[in-house]
């Protein structure tokens, strides 16, 4: 029974990815919380013991992968390298536009986005093809070792630094080693002080 209660418990907790988080920095009352839980898995205190005991076994283990993983990411992205690249926009159509020599671009089931330079703009017809375009953005691209590939949750831990500090990722590619980020001038400066000191 103990095994099935663990496993219900990280069930309930990988379905909610705060309680990871604030498992993980053990910041968390286990005795509420195991009491909340045995009440929505069991409903009833029964096997409330046993599931604050869950918790807490899979807060050490978070902690600990979480710490590893952490360690392995820092480490590749600080043997990264960025660029930025002002005047740049954003043009999402449901077809292919010719004539254009975009930056990069990428093509879903029913749009394609294409990054450019901004004077690229010019040399796109008027067409309803045209889903939506946005001017005045910059692109930073992250150049990291082939080891990007081996390390999970590179890729998710910039974008939750971007994010926690407010700031919104207009479009995203990922490209072999080269990870493609474009953003509003307003939010370049911070954007770029925030992935510099995760790269430093």
């Amino acid at each position: 029974m103990k095994q099935n209660i663990s496993e219900m418990v990280w069930l309930y907790v990988k379905k909610r990815p705060f309680l990871k988080e604030v498992l993980r920095e053990n910041i968390v009352n286990y005795s509420a919380l195991a009491r909340k839980i045995s009440l929505e898995i069991f409903g009833n205190l029964e096997h409330e013991n046993a599931v604050k005991m869950a918790l807490i076994r899979l807060s050490r283990k978070m902690e600990r992968i979480e710490t590893d993983l952490e360690g392995k990411i820092l480490e590749l992205l600080q043997n990264s390298s960025m660029l930025i690249k002002s005047k740049v926009a954003v043009v999402i159509s449901t077809g292919q536009l010719e004539g254009l020599t975009p930056l990069s671009f990428a093509k879903s089931g029913r749009h394609m986005t294409y990054i450019i330079e901004q004077k690229e703009l010019q040399k796109i017809p008027k067409s309803r093809a045209i889903w939506k375009i946005e001017e005045n953005l910059n692109l930073i691209t992250i150049e990291s070792p082939e080891e990007l590939e081996e390390v999970p949750g590179v890729i998710s831990y910039v974008l939750g630094s971007l994010a926690s500090e407010g700031i919104n990722v207009v479009e995203f590619i990922s490209c072999y080693t080269d990870t493609l980020l474009v953003v509003r001038q307003a939010d370049t400066g911070a954007a770029y002080r925030i992935l510099s000191s995760i790269m430093q």
